[in-house]
């Protein structure tokens, strides 16, 4: 189980590689549900790169260039 306190809230996004985010700002973790494979947790994110992942006209894009390979990912199991 995670050491949250409360489920994180996910938003639907559209994009190829994932359906839905979600972010606490208390632990600065993105929690990204993917499509076809397990959602992950990435610490240490930024509110700003969540943000921005939101607001990017390329959602895909967005996370390989600013945040795939950027933070410590983790299996979300929630």
């Amino acid at each position: 189980m995670e050491p949250l306190g409360h489920a994180p809230k996910f938003v639907a996004v559209e994009a190829d590689l994932f359906e839905s985010v979600a972010y606490d700002d208390l632990s600065h973790t993105l929690y990204v549900k993917f499509r076809g494979a397990p959602t992950m947790r990435l610490e240490k994110v930024p509110r700003f790169r969540y943000q921005g992942l939101l607001a990017a006209p390329r959602k895909d894009a967005y996370y390989r260039t600013f945040i795939k390979d950027q933070f410590l990912t983790k299996p979300f199991q929630g």
